[in-house]
This record gives structure tokens, sequence and C-alpha cells, in this order.
């Protein structure tokens, strides 16, 4: 009777604890992309991160959505907007620390590439 009373008091004190405590993030995801991902060598210089979402998965099981340009996000990428080619784009949020998110890759591409696929399209 003792062993079921111990048990009993543990995990009563063990409930409380973990109600008790304010629930973090645990993970990152994107919910919705940037509306851009195909920037043009020499006309386009920054990211644009407009339209982009992120989901926050937290401990509670709960989610919240923000969009990517929030003041607390952080991207980290290696773009270099006067060559062509495909990037990585990692989203991080800081909340007492840095938790890495999701990442998304972007196309920088010649203007011929883009005149080309205009012209296919008026053919």
């Amino acid at each position: 009777m003792k062993k079921v009373l111990a048990l009993s008091c543990v995990l009563i004190i063990l409930s409380v604890q973990l109600l008790g405590c304010d629930p973090y993030i645990e993970r990152i995801t994107i919910s919705k992309y940037p509306d851009r991902l195909i920037y043009v060598v020499g006309y386009d210089t920054e990211l644009d991160l407009s339209g982009g979402e992120l989901t926050f998965h937290m401990s509670d099981f709960t989610k919240g959505v923000d969009p990517m340009y929030e003041c607390y996000n952080r991207i980290s990428h290696n773009i270099d907007f006067n060559v062509p080619g495909v990037y990585v784009v990692e989203v991080m949020h800081y909340n007492g620390e840095w938790i890495t998110g999701d990442k998304y890759t972007i196309q920088v591409v010649e203007k011929d590439y883009i005149d080309n696929l205009i012209n296919q399209g008026t053919e």
C-alpha cells in the first residue's frame, strides 16, 4: 500500500511540473513558400520572403503560424545574385536560442532563360 501511495505522489508531482511548464518550440516547418523562388542575374539583388509562412510546432502539441519575415526569424543562405545556380535557404527562429528550422531552394537564372520561356509560351 505504501508503494502505491508513494507512486501516486510521484505521478501527481510529475503531472503538476509538466503541466506548469511553458510550451516551447520543438520544430519549425515551412507551411507556405515565399511567392518568389526564381531570381534573375543582374536584376534581383536580395531575397524576397513575401508570402512565406512558418509553422511553429510547440511542446504542448499546439501550432502557430508566422510570416517568414518576422523579426525573430533569421534567414541563412549563401546566395550570389550575380551567379546562376540553385541555392539553399535555411530558416531559423530565435526563442532565447537559435532554433534550426526548415530549408528550401531558390534558383538564380540568366535573363535569357526567362526570355526563352516567355517566347516558348507565345509560339
